[in-house]
């Protein structure tokens, strides 16, 4: 008959240490992905606002090009643009500058939560257009 070893297998002290490291473990694991992932979800979203903003500039100046020498508007306005499955508030603000065919836009991007609540701004541009 054989006898049996004193220390075959784990003890109950080595298995829980054990369980609790690799617990430690998933944990910090767990918690990286989760930031990796509201990484990822800011920088899709301050780019998407920054292309909002530039499609915005861009149609401006391209209104220039339309408007026979009319001047730009000054003032404030808004606009609800639709992009990327979100949607998107812009405020522009035209306002004068020394030179007289120039005007100073500056534009602000909010993201539109479920709500309907503006959140930002998420980008911000400032540009020169000109009348001509």
């Amino acid at each position: 008959m054989k006898q049996r070893s004193r220390h075959s297998g784990f003890t109950l002290i080595e298995v829980l240490v054990a369980l609790l490291v690799f617990a430690a473990l998933g944990f910090a694991v767990s918690a990286r992905i989760g930031d990796v992932a509201q990484q990822g979800f800011q920088l899709e979203r301050r780019a998407l606002a920054h292309w909002v903003g530039q499609n915005q500039l861009q149609r401006l100046q391209l209104s220039r090009l339309n408007s026979a020498g009319t001047p730009l508007t000054v003032g404030t306005r808004t606009e609800r643009v639709f992009m990327g499955q979100r949607d998107w508030v812009v405020h522009i603000e035209s306002k004068r500058t020394d030179q007289p065919l120039v005007n100073r836009v500056e534009l602000s991007v909010y993201e539109l939560d479920s709500n309907g609540d503006e959140v930002g701004p998420i980008d911000q541009a400032i540009s020169f257009i000109g009348q001509h």
